[in-house]
């Protein structure tokens, strides 16, 4: 009877598990240390009789570690098996089942992982306690906290564990070569601060900059600025290259320049050097100094309409679009538009007529002229105008 309790037991709580959240890899029961609220899977295989399974031989019974870190079975047994790595808790329930029940072999597993709480502070987008499984790691976290913010460090984030030891953690490692150990599994207990960089360089232009680290912009006096720009700032670290910054923030955009990338530097007496930098041209990859600007100009994928539209602005790039195309997004021509003196000023900074250009390219201006007035149209002009200040003077007395 005690046989058929047990599996009775275990059928009537297959159906209560909570999925498994997404995880970047599969456990290892070598690695994964069991912990209060998780839940472990035990299957009873071979030598039990139908007539008392009820439900076949291959019931599942799921047990929850409790919160002072047993696993327990009913009329079975209870293990200590918080802190334990997984294959550690395996070997021991299935041993302590097979000396209760002679005979009868048992295979136990991880079912679902658990949750807990993991604080996190200092110099992130938001600052709080998150909720994390027992497979999250640091990115996990950092993630929920919308990463790092501009003042924070990459290399030097602190996880303090709950035997008051501390990890310093250099994520870089993970987000350029993947490497698993620079972006460990959180445990429970643990507290995740991230300092203050000490030293910066500046970013902008056609980048990808990861969460909280960009600040996008539109128009300005600034020759490097322009819409769809990124320009923000990352920490410091020393010897880095231009190209394998640019690869930790998150890369380029498509619409970049590649090869015309440069950084500014200041020089000690205050004048300013310019350097190239070319992404793809390992030859000429400058190492970076503290408070040096890398700039990664590009084409932004966007048509610019000004003059005597309607609608003066900037409008998204088309595909083998035409002029007329683009002032139609900006309203149409006005009245006194010139149809025939439509300009069209390329990225290169090069002015063309629109009908010497059939697909406008991504960067480009069209600039709509005024027409040109005849000597009997300009004194009809200031007329009428006058006529209209006058009927309207009237309409007011």
């Amino acid at each position: 009877m005690i046989i058929l309790l047990l599996l009775l037991v275990a059928s009537g709580e297959s159906t209560e598990l909570i999925p498994t959240r997404p995880m970047i890899e599969e456990i290892d029961p070598l690695e994964y240390v069991v912990g209060p609220g998780d839940v472990l899977w035990f299957s009873i295989q071979g030598g039990v009789p139908v007539e008392l399974s009820g439900s076949g031989a291959n019931s599942i019974l799921y047990l929850t570690v409790t919160p002072d870190g047993y696993a327990v079975i009913p009329s079975a047994g209870a293990w200590p098996v918080a802190g334990l790595l997984l294959y550690q808790v395996t070997d021991l329930i299935e041993a302590g089942f097979t000396a209760r029940y002679p005979g009868l072999r048992g295979m136990a597993g991880l079912a679902v992982i658990r949750t807990f709480r993991v604080p996190l502070t200092g110099q992130v987008a938001n600052q709080g306690i998150y909720n994390v499984s027992g497979a999250s790691r640091l990115t996990d976290l950092l993630n929920m906290a919308d990463g790092i913010a501009a003042t924070g460090s990459w290399t030097s984030i602190q996880i303090v564990h709950s035997d008051g030891d501390t990890t310093e953690v250099d994520i870089t490692e993970f987000l350029l070569n993947g490497c698993m150990y620079s972006n460990p599994v959180l445990s429970q207990g643990d507290r995740v601060h991230v300092p203050s960089a000490e030293e910066f360089v500046h970013v902008e232009g056609a980048v990808k900059m990861l969460g909280s680290l960009a600040t996008a912009y539109a128009g300005s006096p600034d020759d490097n600025a322009w819409t769809g720009s990124i320009r923000g700032m990352v920490e410091y670290i020393p010897e880095e290259t231009v190209s394998v910054l640019i690869q930790r923030i998150g890369g380029t955009r498509t619409w970049a320049s590649r090869d015309c990338c440069y950084v500014i530097r200041i020089l000690p007496g205050g004048q300013e050097e310019k350097i190239r930098a070319p992404l793809d041209d390992p030859s000429i990859d400058p190492e970076l100094l503290p408070g040096d600007r890398v700039i990664c100009p590009g084409i932004p994928p966007i048509v610019a309409v000004t003059g005597y539209v309607y609608s003066p602005g900037v409008y998204s790039h088309t595909a083998d679009m035409g002029a007329f195309y683009y002032i139609s997004q900006a309203g149409g021509l006005l009245r006194e538009a010139s149809e025939s003196g439509i300009k069209v000023v390329l990225s290169d900074g090069s002015e063309v007529r629109s009908t010497d250009v059939q697909v406008i390219p991504p960067g480009s201006s069209i600039v709509v002229h005024r027409k040109v007035l005849v000597g009997w149209q300009d004194p009809l002009l200031i007329f009428t105008s006058i006529a209209s200040i006058v009927i309207a003077w009237k309409s007011l007395n």
